[in-house]
């Protein structure tokens, strides 16, 4: 097994956590959308999701329209949109951490516990555990042998059961207003209007990038470029967004929200300080031209004997990246590996005196 599969009701919170292999399909993943969701609960009018290859799939869509369903896909830019799955799997990993042994060969055989324990907890959004709202009633916990009943349970169906469990949802949907209310405070504190403008150069969050080849998004730089503002979209002061000017070979929308930005700010405190340029989906960056060349002085060891011939370098330019300060020197060598046909140019310029050495 190596994923979990999250299926978590919008209105209660109640989660199912489904162990799934590497290798199913989506034939599989509807059976067990069904045997977990369906079969319980009915037919969901809509279901929000990420854009997983199982859920873009024309048989997803296809078993969707069937039941009626509507299917909302976030950004694979902007998971946050599907917020709630999001905060239940860092809840889902949080648990795993206190039961999984160090060789972590158990934690599938862990996750009913991880459900239950979840489902009985009292949620911070609705203000009662999802088992109680969804249930209609409280589960019976391994510990609850050792405390007496509190409250008598009313029959289903009765007229004491009926106005129990409206009063119950009605001080969930009070509690989730609260929430929201709460949220919508607390981020309105660090909104700032946006002060950017055309030609300003910002750096744009590395979130907002392609995935890159074999590198572990959680070990990258928060922050990429700097790279110029060339339009502003939109009027409202909080959040416009703009138009950068993002390389090519990155392949991703260049409209971006004021949020996802950060200012630049030139100086000469760190002039080593080389600018941040992420690579392409491949791994490597393409430059586009070498500009300049240089002999790179070699250490002189000691004794007697000839002095080294010292190494030629490069000053190149990326492709699309048309600011000098954004050119790099490299080795001979260095450029050999990633790009030998711009160096098989150059040197062919150099022979017919083309270039001029500096």
């Amino acid at each position: 097994m190596r994923y979990v599969y999250v299926i978590v009701d919008r209105f209660s919170k109640y989660a199912r956590l489904v162990t799934m292999p590497a290798t199913a399909k989506t034939e599989y993943v509807i059976k067990l959308f069904k045997e977990n969701r369906v079969r319980d609960f009915g037919l969901p009018k809509s279901i929000v999701s990420d854009q997983d290859v199982r859920f873009t799939s024309e048989l997803w869509k296809a078993a969707a329209a069937e039941q009626g369903t509507q299917l909302q896909m976030t950004s694979g830019n902007h998971p946050e949109a599907n917020g709630q799955a999001e905060q239940l799997n860092r809840a889902v990993q949080h648990l795993l951490r206190h039961y999984t042994k160090p060789n972590q060969v158990d934690w599938d055989e862990k996750l009913a516990l991880i459900a239950s324990l979840y489902n009985n907890a009292v949620h911070s959004a609705t203000g009662v555990s999802p088992n109680s709202l969804l249930l209609t009633f409280k589960p019976r916990l391994p510990l609850d042998f050792l405390q007496p009943e509190n409250q008598p349970s009313a029959a289903p169906g009765t007229l004491d059961f009926t106005y129990r469990y409206e009063r119950l949802m009605q001080q969930a949907v009070e509690q989730m207003h609260k929430a929201q209310a709460a949220m919508i405070e607390s981020e309105n504190k660090h909104r700032r209007p946006s002060t950017f403008q055309v030609g300003d150069r910002v750096w744009v969050k590395s979130s907002e990038l392609g995935q890159e080849h074999g590198i572990s998004r959680k070990l990258m730089p928060q922050y990429f470029g700097p790279w110029e503002v060339l339009d502003v979209v939109g009027d409202d002061p909080d959040g416009p967004s703009h138009v950068i000017r993002i390389p090519g070979h990155l392949r991703t929308y260049p409209v971006l929200h004021a949020s996802k930005l950060a200012p630049f700010k030139e100086t000469e405190q760190f002039p080593s300080r080389r600018l941040m340029l992420p690579p392409t989906m491949d791994g490597e960056v393409d430059i586009d031209d070498i500009i300049d060349h240089g002999e790179m002085p070699v250490p002189r060891p000691t004794g007697r004997g000839r002095p080294p011939k010292p190494k030629r370098q490069y000053r190149a330019r990326f492709r699309l990246h048309t600011d000098p300060k954004e050119d790099q020197w490299f080795t001979r060598d260095e450029l050999m590996q990633t790009a030998p046909q711009a160096v098989a140019h150059y040197e062919k310029l150099l022979q017919k005196g083309k270039r001029q050495i500096e």
